[in-house]
């Protein structure tokens, strides 16, 4: 009877998923598959006030036309598939494929000046001014009832008040047992307080930063740089144990002023994972809401084996100076597809080919039919 419920139950998955809405004052997201890290994927396009809609299921062979009602009423619809779908092939030749997580890493230099050196740049210098001011000071403890106080007091309210909905928190026992196998706790001190840490393990040839935490959430440590202050602490004791890579955690798939720009920035580099799912997204360029998102928060996507970025450039001498600028950031990166209207691109076609990475894309609009953007892809400089 087991067996049989297992083989039904499988049957079952590959005709009905399981669909989710999310919504915002940016938009609406409909999710089909997998609903892992929804809420914050949705929140990209929805906005901060995103909230959950309704839930339901929906027959696979029904996919392409609820994806195209969707589209056609302004949402983002995203498609996540357990295993291959032959039959949705054609479909997908209109998405792009985004890791729902990407891995970043940093290659280190064999001494603590070095290093220090490397990291300060025009983009950490406020936070090196901020780390100073806070005088914050130091300790690595592996000692076993400290690893308990900074789970229950420091890791657990930080990442379920920043991650409320699908916030996935690493049991004390995970934590506790990574403690034989090389973890240990940064720990982060204000006037004799320990306000901070972050748990990290000791590999064989990389120091991983895993679990951060700020004691009861409090986000006036926050705005003192802590976390900055932690990532520079950990990376210097990298150093000091003579790794010469670091892994700085995963994030979501999106550039602008989030996760992935705040680890770029201190050296980070980007791969896609071993274990990551992929999720297909369908980006009708018509679509205002979807052009405002890739101009915030340009999604990073594979092709042709490697990381690519797509971003909507907006008109304006500001848009394309960040353009310019970011396109020379995030190492992995392989291209940076910018798609604007014709008069945006000839209005910018002097700084887009200062970089080798960018390939701009010209967009027309005027016809009915969808302009989706995995359509779009790969080949530089068409009109569409």
């Amino acid at each position: 009877m087991s067996r049989i419920s297992t083989v039904a139950r499988s049957a079952l998955r590959r005709h009905i998923l399981r669909s989710a809405v999310y919504e915002g004052s940016g938009g609406t997201a409909w999710f089909a598959g997998s609903e892992q890290r929804a809420p914050s994927i949705a929140e990209f396009f929805c906005g901060d006030d995103t909230r959950p809609g309704p839930r339901g299921r929906v027959l696979r062979r029904r996919v392409p036309d609820r994806i195209a009602e969707v589209a056609a009423t302004g949402g983002l619809p995203i498609l996540r598939l357990h295993e291959a779908s032959p039959e949705l092939a054609g479909l997908l030749q209109r998405a792009i494929t985004v890791p729902a997580l990407v891995d970043i890493h940093t290659e280190l230099p064999p001494d603590v000046d070095a290093l220090r050196t490397q990291l300060r740049t025009s983009t950490t210098r406020e936070d090196f001014r901020r780390i100073r001011k806070a005088n914050f000071t130091y300790r690595v403890t592996t000692d076993r009832d400290a690893v308990r106080e900074f789970h229950a007091r420091h890791y657990t309210p930080l990442l379920t008040t920043r991650y409320p909905d699908d916030g996935s928190v690493r049991t004390l026992e995970k934590m506790l047992s990574d403690l034989g196998r090389g973890g240990e706790l940064v720990c982060a001190d204000l006037d004799g307080e320990w306000v901070a840490g972050i748990f990290n393990v000791r590999e064989q040839s990389s120091y991983a930063l895993k679990s951060l935490g700020i004691r009861d959430a409090d986000n006036a440590v926050r705005q003192k740089r802590v976390v900055a202050a932690l990532i520079v602490r950990s990376l210097e004791r990298a150093v000091e144990l003579g790794k010469p890579h670091a892994s700085l955690g995963r994030s979501l798939p999106f550039l602008g002023k989030g996760p992935v720009w705040f680890k770029a920035k201190w050296g980070g580099i980007l791969t896609r994972g071993p274990v990551t799912r992929d999720l297909h997204m369908f980006l009708d360029l018509r679509n205002p809401a979807v052009r405002r998102m890739l101009s915030a928060s340009p999604v990073i996507h594979s092709l042709n084996g490697e990381l690519a970025t797509s971003a909507w450039l907006e008109p304006g001498e500001q848009p394309l100076k960040a353009t310019v600028r970011d396109a020379g950031r995030f190492p992995g990166i392989s291209q940076w597809y910018v798609f604007a209207e014709p008069e945006t691109l000839d209005a910018g076609a002097v700084e887009l080919a200062s970089r080798e990475r960018i390939v701009p894309v010209s967009v027309s609009f005027g016809g009915d039919q969808p302009l989706w953007l995995g359509d779009l892809l790969p080949e530089p400089l068409r009109s569409y």
